[in-house]
């Protein structure tokens, strides 16, 4: 078999990128000279049967508000039309007197869909949307929204709205056809969302924020056409975000801690947790889990890992070796397969193979039931690590963003070209049957994800290219959508060299975490030294002088793309200019900064070793500017609706390292040293919400 992806990166010529846009242009205009088959106004009807399930409802709410931003009108929605209108309609929804004769053809398959022109019964224009099954019904409609109104599935978090218009024309033919999907189950982990929590809180704190919020992340979900959720990093299965998530259409998921919705980090201290000393108690709390969902549409995923995210054996060292570590796994996956199977007959499952996990199971320790689909996890940067050993009918845990201290969180890392070489590999195994990615706090990393689920939907118009290609036509692609076709070329082009910085190509791995890291290593070793007065060791001069030329040349790269990119805003259009800021110019500048704090600092330190003390004290300052000038780059980035985005940032503890700096600028002085704002606890306040209902375990709510 031919791969479906080259392995070969090719680098496209500035005159392929022209032609392709004059190409595209040409076909715009080639679409323009199509004969109108229909022309839609705020007056157009839509024929909607008003026994819609609530999913489908509740998309069509959705188009209900795209449809009045647009025309400036809430449309006319009837369940019949009298015999007498002559005039184009729209017939929408899963349920209605018109299905069977407007789409009497048999879908192709599951979540598949159309949107189409076609006469109805009574020889009036119409248009249809509608699916083979309700989430074929809810993409359908989503479509029409964005197909025909121009509605960006990622309005909300990319700040674009649609164009108000008084009339929009169809061409004649209009005829759109759509799946089945290439990845069975698609959907989003979100996760370390300490952005979430403290932008949007829940104001009867019964989730981890609001229930609002979720509300847009599930209805962008299915925009995406994604079908499935993990919706919070430690949700309890019967807090309120699970319900609407079900109620919205999509499939519940848990992620490899949680498995079958165990929340393992509110764990009471004193119940022991080890199946192979108390299987019992684990037992008793699954079956409280897999009952919580029992209303529910669920992937269950399966298990065995230990508290807070970290292998059980930390705390039961006496299981030393892999196989009494696999033998574990393999009893408890084997346990929890049969009591869900009671339950559920023809429930999907899955096994989440994270760090360990996939060691063991390489190394032949873990043992699968052949009911229970294997997925495999990229290493947090989007490299998946079945080390060539993937197969037909299994899946993938992949991540767009990460919290690890090393990848990303605030700005995007994972290029396309990397995403369409790790997913394009599974594609061409078969390997189609699962698809999460982790997004954590989402609005930072839109361009990575948009690529990943548009490919996990339909791969086929990737086929054939080199991932380069692919990359390089997604990025002009999503230039065009974004910022419009006329800087389209140089914005894709500033994305292109924005992959390209050093620490983020695929011999590096790393992000801004990265960045924090380097810093907070050098710090820990040097700043006990400056309090005792002493000069630094070997070692760590030679940290610092490692780190500062690592730090001044990706500083210099990082630079002359800010430059760039700065140019060009002014040729943004202009409502698209805050979302070019907010997303291009904060994370190249997220980048800038932290490398000029560390490069500050490394030549503080230096300074500081050579007993020059008004160097050591002009370049501390000069850290202390890039840590100010950070925060500038984020505050300008929380306009209109976000403000306050950045508030709850804690992960990487942009305040605790300005504060830091203050501190040594204060000592090299031998000034009084200011107070320091209290690092926030992460977890501990993300979860806080969660302590009064405790006593409730393994539930929120008593039963």
């Amino acid at each position: 078999m031919k791969p479906i992806y080259l392995k070969k990166n090719l680098s496209l010529p500035v005159s392929f990128v022209i032609l392709f846009t004059l190409f595209m242009v040409s076909c715009d205009d080639q679409l323009s000279d199509n004969k109108v088959g229909m022309i839609l106004t705020a007056d157009t009807p839509w024929i909607v049967d008003q026994e819609q399930p609530e999913p489908v409802q509740r998309a069509l709410e959705d188009v209900k508000s795209d449809w009045y931003k647009v025309f400036g009108r809430l449309p006319v929605v009837v369940n019949k039309l009298p015999e007498s209108w002559k005039g184009p309609v729209i017939y929408i929804g899963i349920k209605g007197f018109w299905r069977s004769s407007l789409v009497n053809e048999p879908f192709p398959g599951a979540e598949s869909f159309v949107l189409r022109l076609q006469q109805d019964n009574e020889g009036r224009t119409a248009l249809v949307a509608t699916g083979a099954d309700i989430r074929g019904s809810i993409y359908a409609a989503y479509s029409l929204s964005e197909e025909i109104l121009g509605v960006d599935p990622w309005y909300y978090w990319v700040d674009k709205e649609p164009v108000s218009r008084n009339s929009i024309e169809i061409a004649e033919g209009f005829n759109k056809q759509y799946g089945p999907a290439t990845f069975k189950y698609r959907g989003w982990f979100i996760n370390d969302e300490d952005l979430l929590n403290s932008f949007a809180p829940d104001p009867l704190r019964e989730n981890v924020f609001s229930i609002d919020m979720f509300d847009h992340i599930y209805e962008t979900i299915l925009r995406l056409r994604g079908n499935m959720v993990v919706p919070a990093t430690f949700p309890f299965p019967d807090e309120p975000c699970q319900e609407l998530a079900a109620r919205r259409g999509l499939i519940l998921n848990m992620h490899h801690i949680l498995v079958l919705g165990l929340n393992t980090y509110r764990w009471p201290k004193e119940v022991p947790f080890s199946y192979s000393k108390h299987p019992n108690i684990m037992v008793s709390y699954w079956q409280t889990c897999i009952d919580a969902f029992k209303d529910y549409e669920v992937v269950w995923t399966v298990g065995y890992r230990g508290k807070h995210d970290r292998p059980f054996w930390r705390d039961e060292p006496d299981l030393a070796t892999p196989e009494a570590r696999g033998e574990i796994i393999t009893k408890a996956i084997a346990k929890q397969v049969e009591m869900v199977h009671k339950a559920h007959p023809d429930a999907a499952m899955i096994s989440n193979l994270w760090m360990e996990g996939s060691e063991l199971y390489l190394g032949g320790y873990i043992t699968l039931p052949e009911n229970v689909t294997l997925v495999w996890p990229d290493n947090g940067a989007g490299i998946i690590q079945d080390k060539g050993k993937v197969k037909t009918g299994q899946g993938i845990y992949y991540h767009t963003a990460m919290m690890n201290g090393r990848a990303n969180q605030l700005s995007e890392m994972v290029n396309p070209a990397r995403i369409y070489r790790e997913v394009g590999r599974f594609i061409e195994a078969g390997a189609t049957e699962f698809f999460l990615v982790n997004v954590s706090d989402i609005r930072a990393i839109p361009l990575t994800t948009d690529c990943a689920m548009r490919l996990v939907w339909d791969a086929k118009p990737y086929k054939g290219k080199t991932d380069r290609q692919n990359m390089d036509d997604f990025l002009l692609n999503w230039s065009q959508r974004q910022f419009g076709p006329d800087v389209a070329a140089q914005v894709a082009a500033l994305y292109n060299t924005y992959f390209d910085i050093a620490y983020l190509r695929d011999d590096v791995l790393e992000g801004e975490h990265s960045l924090m890291r380097r810093f907070n290593s050098l710090y820990s070793a040097c700043n006990p030294i400056v309090v005792k007065g002493e000069l630094l060791k070997d070692d760590q001069l030679k940290q610092c002088n490692d780190l500062l030329d690592f730090s001044s040349s990706n500083r210099e790269f990082l630079s002359d793309l800010n430059s760039r990119a700065g140019k060009l805003l002014q040729k943004v259009p202009a409502d698209r200019r805050d979302f070019y800021k907010g997303h291009m110019i904060t994370q190249i500048q997220i980048h800038l900064q932290l490398l000029k704090v560390l490069e500050s600092y490394c030549q503080t330190m230096l300074a500081y070793n050579s007993e020059d003390k008004s160097t050591a004290i002009k370049s501390a300052d000069e850290a202390i500017q890039a840590s100010n000038d950070l925060s500038n780059v984020l505050h300008n980035a929380e306009y209109g609706k976000w403000l306050e985005w950045y508030k709850g940032e804690s992960f990487l503890s942009f305040s605790s390292q300005y504060d830091n700096l203050r501190v040594l600028a204060s000592q090299l002085r031998g000034e009084p040293l200011p107070p320091k704002r209290i690092k926030r606890v992460t977890y501990e306040e993300i979860e806080e919400y969660q302590v009064p209902f405790s006593k409730n375990f393994p539930l929120l709510y008593p039963k």
